[in-house]
Protein backbone atom coordinates (compact mmCIF):
# COMPACT_ATOMS: atom_id res chain seq x y z
CA UNK A 1 0.00 0.00 0.00
CA UNK A 2 1.54 3.33 -0.24
CA UNK A 3 1.37 6.21 2.22
CA UNK A 4 -1.65 7.87 1.43
CA UNK A 5 -4.11 4.16 0.85
CA UNK A 6 -2.72 3.81 4.86
CA UNK A 7 -3.84 7.10 6.04
CA UNK A 8 -6.89 6.80 4.56
CA UNK A 9 -7.97 3.77 5.81
CA UNK A 10 -6.15 5.28 9.36
CA UNK A 11 -8.47 8.26 8.91
CA UNK A 12 -11.83 6.35 8.60
CA UNK A 13 -11.09 4.78 12.17
CA UNK A 14 -12.99 7.60 14.60
CA UNK A 15 -10.41 7.22 17.39
CA UNK A 16 -11.29 10.23 19.02
CA UNK A 17 -9.82 9.70 22.33
CA UNK A 18 -12.81 9.39 24.67
CA UNK A 19 -13.75 6.31 22.08
CA UNK A 20 -12.13 3.31 23.45
CA UNK A 21 -13.60 0.99 21.67
CA UNK A 22 -12.58 2.56 18.42
CA UNK A 23 -9.21 2.92 19.43
CA UNK A 24 -8.94 -0.39 20.34
CA UNK A 25 -10.54 -1.12 16.43
CA UNK A 26 -7.76 0.86 15.24
CA UNK A 27 -5.04 -0.95 16.88
CA UNK A 28 -6.61 -4.45 16.19
CA UNK A 29 -6.45 -3.31 12.24
CA UNK A 30 -2.44 -2.10 13.37
CA UNK A 31 -1.40 -5.16 15.35
CA UNK A 32 -2.37 -7.15 12.33
CA UNK A 33 -0.53 -5.37 9.53
CA UNK A 34 2.55 -5.58 11.67
CA UNK A 35 1.66 -9.51 12.38
CA UNK A 36 3.01 -9.51 8.55
CA UNK A 37 6.19 -9.04 9.57
CA UNK A 38 7.33 -10.53 12.03
CA UNK A 39 7.94 -8.51 14.63
CA UNK A 40 7.09 -8.92 18.36
CA UNK A 41 4.16 -7.44 19.62
CA UNK A 42 2.87 -6.00 22.81
CA UNK A 43 -0.11 -4.48 23.81
CA UNK A 44 -1.15 -2.38 26.72
CA UNK A 45 -4.18 -1.18 28.22
CA UNK A 46 -4.09 1.41 31.11
CA UNK A 47 -6.95 2.39 32.51
CA UNK A 48 -8.74 1.43 29.17
CA UNK A 49 -6.59 3.69 26.92
CA UNK A 50 -4.95 0.78 24.30
CA UNK A 51 -1.34 1.37 23.41
CA UNK A 52 0.37 -0.87 21.26
CA UNK A 53 4.26 -1.93 20.89
CA UNK A 54 6.56 -3.90 18.15
CA UNK A 55 9.49 -4.14 18.40
CA UNK A 56 11.89 -5.87 15.56
CA UNK A 57 13.89 -7.88 18.58
CA UNK A 58 12.49 -9.29 21.51
CA UNK A 59 13.48 -6.80 24.05
CA UNK A 60 12.08 -3.07 25.76
CA UNK A 61 15.37 -2.09 25.20
CA UNK A 62 15.96 -0.82 21.62
CA UNK A 63 18.23 1.80 19.65
CA UNK A 64 15.55 3.76 18.49
CA UNK A 65 11.65 4.20 19.09
CA UNK A 66 9.27 5.61 16.26
CA UNK A 67 6.47 6.98 18.54
CA UNK A 68 2.94 7.98 17.13
CA UNK A 69 -0.96 8.75 18.65
CA UNK A 70 -3.53 6.76 16.84
CA UNK A 71 -6.06 9.50 19.10
CA UNK A 72 -7.60 12.52 17.58
CA UNK A 73 -10.26 15.22 19.05
CA UNK A 74 -13.74 15.30 17.41
CA UNK A 75 -14.74 16.63 14.45
CA UNK A 76 -17.66 16.75 11.84
CA UNK A 77 -18.18 13.53 9.51
CA UNK A 78 -17.21 14.39 6.63
CA UNK A 79 -13.18 14.67 8.19
CA UNK A 80 -13.22 10.74 8.98
CA UNK A 81 -12.97 10.53 4.68
CA UNK A 82 -9.77 11.42 3.22
CA UNK A 83 -9.75 13.82 0.70
CA UNK A 84 -7.84 15.45 -1.72
CA UNK A 85 -7.51 19.04 -2.92
CA UNK A 86 -4.97 19.86 -5.54
CA UNK A 87 -1.47 19.35 -3.19
CA UNK A 88 -3.64 18.56 0.47
CA UNK A 89 -4.51 15.61 1.93
CA UNK A 90 -7.49 16.52 4.33
CA UNK A 91 -9.08 14.82 7.19
CA UNK A 92 -8.79 14.56 10.93
CA UNK A 93 -5.21 13.36 12.00
CA UNK A 94 -3.30 13.83 8.75
CA UNK A 95 -1.49 16.23 10.54
CA UNK A 96 -1.80 15.49 14.09
CA UNK A 97 -0.65 12.88 13.72
CA UNK A 98 -1.79 9.43 11.53
CA UNK A 99 0.58 10.26 8.95
CA UNK A 100 3.60 9.30 10.49
CA UNK A 101 1.73 5.77 11.41
CA UNK A 102 1.31 5.68 7.60
CA UNK A 103 5.12 6.49 6.94
CA UNK A 104 6.01 3.91 9.70
CA UNK A 105 3.90 1.01 8.13
CA UNK A 106 4.84 1.79 4.55
CA UNK A 107 8.76 1.76 6.07
CA UNK A 108 8.10 -1.71 7.23
CA UNK A 109 7.00 -2.81 3.66
CA UNK A 110 10.41 -1.18 2.66
CA UNK A 111 12.23 -2.59 4.58
CA UNK A 112 10.63 -6.04 5.29
CA UNK A 113 13.29 -8.42 4.20
CA UNK A 114 15.94 -6.55 6.11
CA UNK A 115 14.08 -6.16 9.29
CA UNK A 116 15.76 -8.65 11.84
CA UNK A 117 19.38 -6.77 11.08
CA UNK A 118 17.53 -3.57 13.07
CA UNK A 119 16.87 -2.74 16.67
CA UNK A 120 14.20 -0.41 16.69
CA UNK A 121 10.50 -0.18 18.12
CA UNK A 122 7.59 1.31 17.15
CA UNK A 123 5.29 2.66 19.93
CA UNK A 124 1.58 3.70 18.97
CA UNK A 125 -0.73 4.84 21.78
CA UNK A 126 -4.32 6.39 22.30
CA UNK A 127 -4.21 9.01 24.73
CA UNK A 128 -2.06 11.87 23.67
CA UNK A 129 -4.53 14.72 23.27
CA UNK A 130 -5.77 14.28 26.81
CA UNK A 131 -2.24 14.44 28.71
CA UNK A 132 -0.89 11.01 27.75
CA UNK A 133 -0.27 9.50 30.89
CA UNK A 134 -2.03 6.87 29.94
CA UNK A 135 0.19 6.00 26.84
CA UNK A 136 3.82 7.01 26.47
CA UNK A 137 4.53 8.21 30.33
CA UNK A 138 3.22 4.72 31.18
CA UNK A 139 4.89 2.48 28.72
CA UNK A 140 8.18 4.21 29.90
CA UNK A 141 7.38 3.18 33.61
CA UNK A 142 6.84 -0.30 32.61
CA UNK A 143 10.61 -0.25 31.74
CA UNK A 144 10.66 0.40 27.62
CA UNK A 145 13.67 3.01 26.78
CA UNK A 146 15.65 3.87 24.10
CA UNK A 147 18.88 5.82 23.05
CA UNK A 148 16.61 8.52 21.15
CA UNK A 149 13.00 8.35 19.84
CA UNK A 150 11.71 9.75 16.44
CA UNK A 151 8.11 11.44 17.24
CA UNK A 152 6.68 13.75 14.40
CA UNK A 153 4.46 15.36 16.76
CA UNK A 154 5.67 19.24 16.52
CA UNK A 155 7.75 21.03 14.31
CA UNK A 156 7.32 21.95 10.86
CA UNK A 157 8.87 21.01 7.28
CA UNK A 158 12.66 21.80 7.94
CA UNK A 159 12.14 23.14 11.05
CA UNK A 160 13.05 20.47 14.16
CA UNK A 161 12.42 21.76 17.63
CA UNK A 162 14.84 21.95 20.31
CA UNK A 163 12.44 22.05 23.37
CA UNK A 164 9.25 23.28 24.37
CA UNK A 165 7.51 24.81 26.72
CA UNK A 166 5.63 23.38 29.71
CA UNK A 167 2.54 23.68 30.47
CA UNK A 168 0.48 24.60 34.05
CA UNK A 169 -3.18 24.70 33.81
CA UNK A 170 -4.47 26.48 37.33
CA UNK A 171 -7.57 26.87 38.96
CA UNK A 172 -8.25 29.70 40.91
CA UNK A 173 -11.27 30.05 43.11
CA UNK A 174 -12.37 32.98 44.97
CA UNK A 175 -14.74 32.88 47.98
CA UNK A 176 -16.75 36.03 48.93
CA UNK A 177 -19.92 36.44 51.29
CA UNK A 178 -23.34 37.26 49.54
CA UNK A 179 -25.31 40.38 50.02
CA UNK A 180 -28.04 42.21 48.50
CA UNK A 181 -26.59 43.85 45.28
CA UNK A 182 -28.03 47.58 46.56
CA UNK A 183 -26.07 47.25 49.52
CA UNK A 184 -22.48 46.06 48.57
CA UNK A 185 -20.59 47.16 51.74
CA UNK A 186 -22.38 44.39 53.55
CA UNK A 187 -20.85 41.49 51.52
CA UNK A 188 -17.48 40.40 49.84
CA UNK A 189 -17.52 40.23 46.05
CA UNK A 190 -16.28 37.17 44.69
CA UNK A 191 -15.85 38.14 41.30
CA UNK A 192 -13.94 41.61 42.09
CA UNK A 193 -11.58 39.87 44.48
CA UNK A 194 -10.83 37.32 41.62
CA UNK A 195 -10.27 39.84 38.76
CA UNK A 196 -8.14 42.10 41.33
CA UNK A 197 -5.78 38.68 41.28
CA UNK A 198 -6.05 38.10 37.39
CA UNK A 199 -5.31 41.52 37.13
CA UNK A 200 -1.65 41.49 38.88
CA UNK A 201 -0.98 38.21 37.83
CA UNK A 202 -1.34 39.18 33.94
CA UNK A 203 1.16 41.81 35.30
CA UNK A 204 3.99 38.93 35.74
CA UNK A 205 4.02 38.09 32.47
CA UNK A 206 5.06 39.75 28.67
CA UNK A 207 1.65 41.57 26.95
CA UNK A 208 1.10 40.48 23.62
CA UNK A 209 1.32 41.79 20.82
CA UNK A 210 5.38 41.55 21.85
CA UNK A 211 8.53 42.44 19.93
CA UNK A 212 9.39 39.05 19.89
CA UNK A 213 8.74 37.02 16.84
CA UNK A 214 9.29 33.97 18.03
CA UNK A 215 7.35 34.19 21.52
CA UNK A 216 10.63 32.85 23.19
CA UNK A 217 8.84 33.52 26.85
CA UNK A 218 6.18 32.60 29.38
CA UNK A 219 2.84 32.94 28.68
CA UNK A 220 -0.57 33.39 30.47
CA UNK A 221 -3.68 32.65 28.93
CA UNK A 222 -7.38 33.14 31.04
CA UNK A 223 -9.57 30.55 29.55
CA UNK A 224 -12.34 31.09 31.30
CA UNK A 225 -14.38 33.12 34.40
CA UNK A 226 -17.28 32.20 35.91
CA UNK A 227 -19.45 33.09 38.91
CA UNK A 228 -22.29 34.90 40.42
CA UNK A 229 -26.00 34.41 40.00
CA UNK A 230 -28.22 37.70 39.36
CA UNK A 231 -26.98 41.16 38.61
CA UNK A 232 -28.64 42.42 42.33
CA UNK A 233 -26.74 39.96 44.18
CA UNK A 234 -22.90 40.08 45.37
CA UNK A 235 -21.66 37.02 44.08
CA UNK A 236 -19.93 34.40 47.07
CA UNK A 237 -18.30 32.87 44.89
CA UNK A 238 -16.16 32.39 41.40
CA UNK A 239 -13.19 31.00 39.52
CA UNK A 240 -11.13 30.92 36.79
CA UNK A 241 -9.43 28.56 34.67
CA UNK A 242 -5.65 29.81 33.49
CA UNK A 243 -3.11 28.27 30.97
CA UNK A 244 -0.07 29.34 31.91
CA UNK A 245 3.32 27.99 29.13
CA UNK A 246 6.83 28.16 30.26
CA UNK A 247 10.38 28.23 29.01
CA UNK A 248 12.44 25.72 29.46
CA UNK A 249 14.91 27.84 31.48
CA UNK A 250 12.18 28.20 34.11
CA UNK A 251 11.72 25.94 37.04
CA UNK A 252 8.04 24.95 38.42
CA UNK A 253 9.15 26.54 41.69
CA UNK A 254 10.14 29.47 40.62
CA UNK A 255 6.89 30.03 38.90
CA UNK A 256 4.83 29.15 41.98
CA UNK A 257 6.53 31.53 44.25
CA UNK A 258 5.85 34.30 41.74
CA UNK A 259 1.91 33.14 41.79
CA UNK A 260 1.80 32.26 45.31
CA UNK A 261 3.22 36.19 46.35
CA UNK A 262 0.30 37.32 44.52
CA UNK A 263 -2.14 34.62 46.16
CA UNK A 264 -1.37 36.18 49.75
CA UNK A 265 -2.42 39.22 49.15
CA UNK A 266 -5.78 37.48 48.95
CA UNK A 267 -7.10 35.45 51.97
CA UNK A 268 -9.96 33.93 50.31
CA UNK A 269 -8.51 32.90 47.07
CA UNK A 270 -7.10 29.50 46.71
CA UNK A 271 -5.76 27.78 43.72
CA UNK A 272 -5.42 24.05 42.67
CA UNK A 273 -3.63 22.40 40.07
CA UNK A 274 -5.50 21.00 36.80
CA UNK A 275 -2.84 19.72 34.82
CA UNK A 276 1.34 20.38 34.76
CA UNK A 277 4.08 19.06 32.05
CA UNK A 278 6.89 20.00 32.36
CA UNK A 279 9.19 21.76 29.66
CA UNK A 280 12.20 20.37 28.19
CA UNK A 281 14.97 21.03 25.73
CA UNK A 282 17.64 18.62 24.17
CA UNK A 283 20.81 19.24 22.66
CA UNK A 284 21.38 19.28 19.35
CA UNK A 285 24.57 18.44 19.05
CA UNK A 286 23.50 14.86 19.92
CA UNK A 287 24.81 12.56 17.68
CA UNK A 288 21.26 11.09 16.61
CA UNK A 289 20.09 14.51 16.07
CA UNK A 290 23.31 15.70 13.94
CA UNK A 291 22.88 12.46 11.87
CA UNK A 292 19.25 13.60 11.01
CA UNK A 293 20.36 16.69 10.13
CA UNK A 294 22.87 15.84 7.67
CA UNK A 295 20.43 13.49 6.22
CA UNK A 296 18.20 16.36 5.32
CA UNK A 297 20.84 19.08 4.06
CA UNK A 298 22.55 15.86 1.66
CA UNK A 299 19.17 15.14 0.11
CA UNK A 300 17.37 18.81 0.25
CA UNK A 301 20.40 21.00 0.26
CA UNK A 302 18.63 23.25 3.25
CA UNK A 303 20.19 23.39 6.73
CA UNK A 304 17.01 22.65 8.98
CA UNK A 305 16.43 25.29 11.71
CA UNK A 306 15.78 24.30 15.53
CA UNK A 307 12.69 26.07 17.33
CA UNK A 308 11.09 26.11 21.11
CA UNK A 309 8.01 24.68 20.41
CA UNK A 310 4.71 26.47 22.42
CA UNK A 311 2.75 23.54 22.77
CA UNK A 312 3.28 20.32 24.29
CA UNK A 313 3.55 16.29 23.36
CA UNK A 314 4.77 13.29 24.44
CA UNK A 315 8.39 14.12 23.98
CA UNK A 316 8.61 15.61 27.83
CA UNK A 317 7.87 12.13 28.86
CA UNK A 318 10.96 10.54 27.35
CA UNK A 319 12.93 14.05 27.85
CA UNK A 320 12.86 13.27 31.56
CA UNK A 321 13.84 9.98 31.30
CA UNK A 322 17.08 11.70 29.19
CA UNK A 323 15.81 10.02 26.13
CA UNK A 324 16.36 12.57 23.25
CA UNK A 325 13.41 13.27 21.10
CA UNK A 326 13.72 14.17 17.40
CA UNK A 327 10.76 16.27 17.00
CA UNK A 328 9.77 17.54 12.96
CA UNK A 329 6.90 16.89 10.36
CA UNK A 330 6.28 17.11 7.26
CA UNK A 331 4.45 21.00 6.11
CA UNK A 332 0.96 20.93 7.11
CA UNK A 333 -1.84 22.30 9.28
CA UNK A 334 -4.90 23.04 10.54
CA UNK A 335 -4.78 20.47 13.42
CA UNK A 336 -7.61 20.34 15.81
CA UNK A 337 -9.92 22.39 13.17
CA UNK A 338 -12.32 21.80 10.22
CA UNK A 339 -9.36 21.87 7.83
CA UNK A 340 -6.66 19.76 8.84
CA UNK A 341 -4.57 19.01 6.08
CA UNK A 342 -0.87 17.90 5.27
CA UNK A 343 1.16 19.01 1.54
CA UNK A 344 1.92 15.83 -0.27
CA UNK A 345 5.02 16.52 -1.74
CA UNK A 346 6.25 17.17 1.98
CA UNK A 347 5.03 13.87 3.73
CA UNK A 348 6.69 12.11 0.50
CA UNK A 349 9.88 13.60 1.13
CA UNK A 350 9.71 13.40 4.66
CA UNK A 351 8.85 9.81 4.16
CA UNK A 352 12.17 9.59 2.38
CA UNK A 353 14.64 11.17 5.11
CA UNK A 354 12.88 8.98 7.38
CA UNK A 355 13.64 5.85 5.53
CA UNK A 356 17.29 7.31 5.13
CA UNK A 357 17.80 7.85 8.42
CA UNK A 358 16.30 4.88 9.39
CA UNK A 359 18.69 2.90 7.14
CA UNK A 360 21.92 4.60 8.93
CA UNK A 361 21.23 2.18 12.33
CA UNK A 362 21.10 -0.79 9.66
CA UNK A 363 23.68 -3.66 11.29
Amino acid sequence: MSIEQILKKLVSFRTVTSDLKENKKAILWLKNEFKKFNLYLNEHNFNGYISLVATTQRTKKVDFFLAAHIDVVPGPDNLFSLRKEKNKLIGRGVFDMKFAIACYLKLLEDLKEELKRYNFGIMITSDEEIGGYNGVKALLEEGYRSKFCFLPDGGNEFLIEKGAKGVWHLIIESYGKSSHGSRPWEGLNAIDQLTDFLIMLRKEFVSEPCKDKLHYHNTLNIGKIEGGEVANKVPDFAKALIDIRFMPQENKLKLKNKIYKIKNKFKNIKIKEKVFGDSYEVDVRNPYIKTFVDIIEKRFKVRPSFIISHGTSDARFFASKNIPVIVTRPKGGGHHSDKEWVDIKSLNNFYLVLKDFVRSFKK
